[in-house]
Formats: structure tokens, C-alpha cells, sequence
């Protein structure tokens, strides 16, 4: 998740957009070429690389291919002593396209397993591949040893490693959706050519022999490390590990920073930041409320911190295990809000000692910041720390916690400690980043649930706390001048379709801005979820809209017939659908064509969302012999199922059986379907007061409410079938009205239809439907603390929230399709199918 976050992250930084994009800034410093390759060579660019490419046609499909690592600054230098040797001998190569790029890619959080790779070299065969080995490291010896490839085997301790994968692009679709990258195995079948933090060699890949020429490093470089005897791994990032060890017999933390990778903004690395922390720990060392410091040294390429270890919950696992998100726990409430006042008070009370010493956190956030059993407050992670008074220019920081009008580490450290205090009684994304106005909406919704008392103590702790300046946008949007409610939901109807039409992209086929994943399938750009059928389909009949369909009707049979996403929200089944529903007959008759043309029956995937059953669903008038095989299959998985695990897989309505379930039913195979539910019930749901879905990914159980895998999920897959057989009705009323009191939720992180608040819409319109309207009074109300305005648009932000987001499974255009839904008597009528 949080190698997501950062992507998203990433993508939010150019302040000329609403939305996230992937759009490079002026001041990129492109790598270039001293010497330009003939005709004879492809040259391509791409948003992340730059290939130079001789006679592409005849490259191998996928063999041993050598990653060249070099330090930031040293990059071009190297590029200009490689690149002539490896055109003068007609050698395929590609480098990272840009500095910025580079030092992202090396960056605290990029994909630890693509980090260091610098330059890719392509040998033809085996002999070229022994050969440049030597002549590559021979090349690139004066260099400084850039950071260590972790998917890799390194050359004899040099800047040259190896690996074998894919050349050309290639992709499978795992059970997961995901489209991936691949390699042939020996049978000719697509295997992932998956790139690990560590190196891994495929089973049917043998060692060269000269690789019995390799050296490692002596084992006496590792010999501080000996004393210590891991047990397990507590987190890992680009930067180092930070882990559990044993030294003489007691449990000590050891953190770990690497040479050259894990890079902040001022591109120091996570050995120099470890090395920092180290320092502030001895300066620290007699305060209690800072974790202790026990030793520190350099092992090999890596810097080691010492610390005890803590048995406690960061803020961030508190939050999610004690918090009281269902709404009339009133037990759970006042014993919350007691140990997070508790909590807050000693936090910044701390702060205050550490300013005393002349120091500062710099990056205080929930992950920094444990509390023991006892209650007790104890800060860790001081890698960012600096002198209280000094000029605040961060190398890390965690947004939603940061603000750019802090001029000194104090004061950075006095705003944090705001936004947690906030954070602590309404975790949702940091909206008041966008649109600061909306802090005085949202003290009034803490007020409401936890007493206006409470409400006076945040403004305590936060004190003469300077509002946030927008950190990605040039100037703060605004909050919509009505709250949302039944009575003005043709006002934010008509302003978030303003906000979608004035910002949907007409003039290309990408018509909706957003953040495309880099192995994306070319359907992302259409699809339901992320495309444009999530427009089509929200907006409904518009004059621009069918003539962006009509001017764009063989582009996109053209990227049907390529694409490998068949799915109901990332694939063909819903583009086909929407553009039935949308009054696109004919080409959605063609579609459905592509379509039957590649299902396939052995799609590991399962799901509604990206799977079988979405496709079954979609085809299921025109192609009811397609959804009846596919039914088959699924009823083959269902009997295969290991019950005795059940518990480990994925039951969500959207992701997982739920899906299935509602399939089944459709089909008029209720018994299955029942049964299903019944099992999703028995061993996923936790049961006591209210019923709930929950989830231990994290190492910490926590509360699942989302349509896509949670409550609101079952809860409206359950009422369709209570409202559809009133013998089922009769045998699941009481876990249903149990399920639904965990529904009627105080907020969710994020406001999206799949993985936030707006997923209840469905739940409570359908209740409302029995006359039951407090789900959905309710859910319109807490929306409003996740809406922003532009002018008369009124526009719903992202994931995590650091920038706007137009999509359907993400944005407003999912919120319109529910708003406009409210009407409707039928729980899955906001689906096209």
C-alpha cells in the first residue's frame, strides 16, 4: 500500500493540474548522448527511459540482461563512457530518461526491487552476455558504486549487475487483475518475470559457468553484524530494513540505512540519515519519552542504528484497532476519546522538551509516534531530525502533515502535532490541504460526535497554528456553499457534472486525466473504472460526449482488439455495457464480439470487479451460453475451496466470492448463492454487538467497511436477497441488522465509491426504500467533509486525497453515478448491466 501511496504521491506534484499526472516539469535535466547513433539504430522515449535500440526486430525476446547502478551525480558521467562502447558493438541499451526521474526511482519509497538500475543493457546471447560483464565493469571501475540492485546478482562487487528477464514487452494478467510482466518458460507458456527485492532466479534458468568467476565480499564485513541475531523483518523501504534482533538474549531494534538509495528531496541517502539519527538519539538520550539509543556502526555498504525496542502500537495501528468508527459504540467512544486526550497532552508536552535541547522531529507523523500498554507516549524514527531554530527545508516529509508556511523545524514540528490532534478524531484523507476552509466543516462533524468540548481542547493543542498552504496546487480550492443532503442533491448533481465536463479531456481518447500505471493496459485509458465509460456512464446522454464516441470509434475497437482487460470495471465487459446503456448499440455489439473471442474460461480471476463473474454478468442477455459456462467453472472453484482456510481469501463484493454469490443468484442458483453468503458470515465476519468484516494484512486486525470488500458490500449484496425471497429474508434478518448497524460508520479514510464512504449510497438508498432513511441521511452528511469547490463546480478528491480525481471508481464521477442512483429501487442499479 504505502509503494502506492508514494506513486500517487509522486504524480501529485505538478502544482498546473487539478489532477494527478505524470506530466514532467521544466526543470527536468534530461540525460543525453554524446554521440548520436546512425539510422541503422531505433531511438524511442518514453516517460521513464530512453532506448536506443539496433535492429529491435531481431533482439532476443527475453535473456541475460546486465543493470548498470551509479550514484546521482555521477550518472551522466557514466552514460558518456558507456553508451560509445555500446553503439561502436551494435549492443540494445536504455537508460533512465531524466535526473529527476533517476533520483526518483532511488527515491525513500520507490519499488525496492527496480531501484539502481540506471542503464539496461540487452546482450544478444550468452557469449555477448560473459563478454560485456567484464567490459562493463572495466568501464565503469572509477565510478563510485551507486546503490545496490536488490533484484540482482552483483559482478564482482562493482557497479555491473545481472539478471535474466524479459527484453520485449510481454505481460500476463495475474489472479489478482494485475497485468504484470512475463517470460516464456520452456513449454512456451507466460510465466511472471517478477523483479523481487532480492535476487531470484527462475527454475527453468541454469548458471552460466562464468559465473563461478563471481567474488563477494569477505565475510569480515559483516562482522559487526554478528552479534546480533534477527528475528524478524518490522518494515522494510528502499532506504533499509528496520528489524527485531536478539543481542545477549535481549530485544534490541536494528535500523538499517543504505548507501546511495532510499534518497529525500536533498538527496541524502539512508546511510547519512541513520547516521543523523544516531546523533540526535545520544543528544536525546536522558529524555523518557524518546526511544533509546544503544549503538550504532557500518557494516559493508550499510549503517546500522541500535535502539531498544518498544512493546507498544504506533498511532497509526491504535487508529485503526481502537477508534470507534461505528457509530452508537458509546463505551468505545468516551474510552477513546479519554487515551487519545491522554495521548496528546504527553505528545506535546514532549515536544516542548525536545524544542528546550534545541532540537526538532521534522517529520512527526501517526508511524513515528508509539504508545505502550501503560499508556505512555515514546517517539522513534528521528532520521529527519535537525536544530529547533534551523531553516525548515525537509528531505521527507508525510503529507497531510506538513505544511509549507513552517519557516523553522519547530514550527513544522508544532503544525504536525495540529494535524495529528484532528487526524486523531476524524482520520480521513488531508482534504484541508486542498480547500483549508473546510477544517471550521469538520470541527463541527467532531463536535457533533464527540462533544464540543473536545472541539475547544484541538484548538488548544493546536494553538496560533498558521493555515496550510496548498502544497500541490497554486491556490486553494474552495467548499461548496450548500452541505450535501436529500434535499440539495440536484445541487451537487448539477455541480459535479459541471466539474467533470469542464475538466474531461474531448480532444484525445484519454478522456479522463489521471494517473496511468506504467505496465497499463491500453483499456485503462476507456475503461469503467478509470476511463472513459466511467464518464459515459455517470454523465449519461451529452452532446460532447457522444461526439467524442463517435470521432473515436476506431480507436477504440482498435484498442479492444489489443487489450487484455475483459472486465467489468477494467476491461471490455463494462466499456460494452455503458456504450449499450449509452445508446452505442452497434458498437457495443462489436465489442461483445472481441469479447466472447477472449474469454477464457481458465482466468484465475474471479472477481466482478476484473474477473469472471463481471464478465458473466455483462454477457448474460446477449451471450447466455458464455455466462452459463462461466458459472460452471465458478461453481468447480467453489467446490474446491479449502475451507479449512477460508479465512484467507478474498470474500469482497466487488474483489472476491461475494462477486460469485451475486452471479449465482441471478442465475437463479440461489442455493449456492446462500450458501456463499452463509460462509463469508460464519468465517469472516467478527460478530458481537455489530457484525463485521475485518482484516489482518497489515498485522493489526482492523475494520473493513468498503463496498468493494467489506460491510457495505455484504450488507447490500444480503438486503437483494432478503428483498428478492422472503425465505432468506426470514433466515438472515438478525446477522443482517447486525451488519448493518457497522455500516452506519463515522468516516472512512477516503470519500471513493469502491474503497470509501461514498460505497455506503447503495446500502442506505435501498434502506431508505423500506422507509429506513438513516443510513442514508447520515452518509450524505459525512460526505461533506471530503467535497471541494471550484467556482460552481463541485469536484471530489483522489485517492489519498492530494489531488482531485474525475473516475469512477475514485472520483466524482463514481459519487454522481450514486447520487443520481438514489432513486432507483434496485441495489446494483448503478452498475450498467
Amino acid at each position: 500500500m504505502l509503494e502506492e501511496q508514494i506513486k500517487y504521491l509522486e504524480a501529485a506534484r505538478n502544482s498546473g493540474s487539478l489532477f494527478y499526472t505524470r506530466q514532467k516539469g521544466e526543470e527536468e535535466h534530461f540525460f543525453t548522448l554524446k554521440d548520436r547513433p546512425d539510422a541503422a539504430w531505433l531511438e524511442k522515449k518514453t516517460a521513464n527511459w530512453h532506448y536506443i535500440l539496433y535492429e529491435p526486430d531481431e533482439l532476443p525476446v527475453q535473456g541475460w540482461k546486465i543493470h548498470l547502478s551509479a550514484t546521482v551525480k555521477q550518472a551522466q558521467g557514466m552514460l558518456d563512457e558507456v553508451a560509445p562502447c555500446l553503439i561502436k558493438q551494435k549492443v540494445s541499451f536504455k537508460f533512465q530518461s531524466s535526473l529527476e526521474q533517476y533520483v526518483e526511482s532511488n527515491s525513500k519509497y520507490a519499488d525496492r526491487g527496480e531501484s539502481g538500475k540506471f542503464i539496461t543493457v540487452y546482450p544478444r546471447g550468452e557469449e555477448e552476455f560473459a563478454c560485456l560483464l567484464a567490459e562493463l565493469q572495466k568501464l565503469t571501475e572509477t565510478f563510485a558504486l551507486g546503490p545496490y540492485i536488490l533484484s540482482d546478482q552483483n559482478w564482482q562487487e562493482s557497479n555491473v549487475y545481472f539478471r535474466y528477464g524479459g527484453f520485449k514487452p510481454l505481460y500476463l494478467v495475474n489472479a489478482a487483475g494485475e497485468r504484470v510482466p512475463a517470460i516464456y518458460d520452456p513449454a512456451g507458456n507466460k510465466v511472471a518475470d517478477q523483479r523481487l527485492p532480492y535476487y531470484q532466479q527462475a527454475d527453468f534458468v541454469k548458471d552460466l559457468p562464468i559465473f563461478g568467476k563471481n567474488t563477494f565480499p569477505k565475510q569480515e564485513a559483516f562482522a559487526p553484524l554478528e552479534e546480533y541475531q534477527v528475528k524478524e523483518a518490522l518494515h522494510f523501504s528502499n532506504a533499509g530494513g528496520v528489524y527485531l534482533a536478539l543481542h545477549e538474549g535481549k530485544k534490541v531494534v536494528l535500523k538499517e540505512g543504505r548507501q546511495q538509495a532510499g534518497l529525500d528531496a536533498n538527496l541524502k541517502d539512508g546511510f547519512a540519515r541513520v547516521e543523523n539519527e544516531a546523533e540526535i538519539l545520544r543528544q536525546l538520550a536522558d529524555l523518557t519519552g524518546v526511544v533509546n539509543y544503544l549503538d550504532d556502526f557500518t557494516s559493508w555498504r550499510h549503517h546500522f542504528l541500535v535502539e531498544e525496542y518498544i512493546a507498544g502500537q504506533s498511532l497509526e495501528e491504535l487508529l485503526a484497532t481502537e477508534f470507534p468508527f461505528v457509530v452508537g459504540d458509546l463505551e468505545k467512544k468516551a474510552r477513546y476519546k479519554a487515551k487519545a486526550i491522554k495521548i496528546l497532552e504527553q505528545l506535546k508536552e514532549l515536544l516542548k522538551q525536545i524544542h528546550a535541547r534545541g532540537l526538532a522531529v521534522g517529520d512527526l507523523s501517526l508511524s513515528n509516534i508509539l504508545v505502550t500498554e501503560d499508556g505512555d507516549v515514546r517517539l522513534i524514527d528521528l532520521e529527519n531530525a535537525g536544530k529547533a531554530t534551523e531553516k525548515y527545508v525537509p528531505g521527507l516529509t508525510t503529507v497531510g502533515f506538513v505544511s509549507r508556511a513552517a519557516k523553522t523545524y519547530a514550527e513544522a514540528d508544532d503544525f504536525a502535532l495540529a494535524r495529528i490532534a484532528y487526524y486523531l478524531f476524524l482520520p480521513v484523507i488531508p482534504v484541508a490541504d486542498l480547500a483549508p476552509d473546510i477544517i471550521a466543516k469538520q470541527e463541527k462533524w467532531i463536535g457533533g460526535y464527540f462533544g464540543q468540548d473536545l472541539v475547544q481542547f484541538l484548538r488548544k493543542i493546536a494553538g496560533n497554528m498558521q493555515a496550510s498552504e496548498p502544497i500541490f496546487l497554486k491556490k486553494p480550492l474552495a467548499i461548496p456553499e450548500k452541505d450535501l443532503s436529500r434535499q440539495t442533491v440536484d445541487f451537487f448533481t448539477d455541480g459535479l457534472t459541471r466539474g467533470i465536463l469542464r475538466h474531461s479531456r474531448f480532444d484525445q481518447v484519454g478522456l479522463v486525466p489521471n494517473l496511468h500505471e506504467k505496465n497499463a493496459d491500453p483499456m485503462e485509458l476507456l475503461n469503467l473504472a478509470r476511463g472513459a465509460a466511467g464518464i459515459l456512464w455517470a454523465v449519461g446522454q451529452n452532446a460532447d460526449l457522444q461526439a467524442w464516441v463517435a470521432r473515436n470509434q476506431g480507436k477504440i475497437i482498435k484498442i479492444a482488439e489489443e487489450s487484455e482487460a475483459t472486465g467489468l470495471f477494467n476491461g471490455l465487459a463494462g466499456l460494452a455495457s455503458v456504450l449499450e446503456k449509452r445508446d452505442f448499440p452497434a458498437l457495443a455489439k462489436q465489442l461483445r464480439q472481441i469479447l466472447r473471442q477472449k474469454v477464457d474460461l481458465n482466468m484465475a480471476d474471479n472477481s466482478l470487479a476484473t474477473g469472471l463473474t463481471g464478465i458473466a454478468l455483462a454477457l448474460r442477455e446477449e451471450k447466455p451460453e458464455v455466462s452459463e459456462k462461466i458459472a460452471e467453472e465458478l461453481a468447480g472453484r467453489w467446490k474446491q475451496v479449502d475451507f479449512a482456510n477460508f479465512a484467507d481469501e478474498d470474500v469482497g463484493l466487488l474483489t472476491g466470492w461475494g462477486g460469485v454469490s451475486w452471479l449465482f443468484w441471478q442465475l437463479g442458483q440461489k442455493e449456492v448463492a446462500e450458501e456463499i453468503v452463509s460462509r463469508i458470515l460464519r468465517d469472516h465476519a467478527e460478530e458481537a454487538e455489530t457484525l463485521t468484516i475485518s482484516d489482518q494484512s497489515r498485522g493489526f486486525e482492523r475494520l473493513l467497511p468498503y463496498l468493494e470488500n467489506g460491510n457495505f458490500g455484504l450488507a447490500l449484496l444480503m438486503h437483494k436477497f432478503m428483498r428478492e425471497d422472503p425465505a432468506f429474508k426470514q433466515r438472515y434478518q438478525l446477522p443482517f441488522d447486525k451488519l448493518k448497524k457497522s455500516c452506519l460508520t463515522y468516516c472512512t479514510y477516503m470519500e471513493t465509491l469502491v474503497s470509501g464512504y461514498s460505497g455506503v449510497l447503495p446500502l442506505a438508498k435501498s434502506l431508505a426504500g423500506d422507509g429506513d432513511y438513516a443510513l442514508l441521511d447520515y452518509a450524505l452528511a459525512a460526505l461533506n467533509q471530503y467535497l471541494v469547490a471550484n467556482n460552481d463546480e463541485i469536484l471530489a478528491p483522489g485517492k489519498y486525497g492530494y489531488k482531485l480525481s474525475l473516475d469512477f471508481s475514485t472520483g466524482s464521477a463514481g459519487l454522481l453515478t450514486l447520487l443520481k442512483d438514489l432513486r432507483q429501487r434496485d441495489e446494483f442499479s448503478w452498475l450498467p448491466l
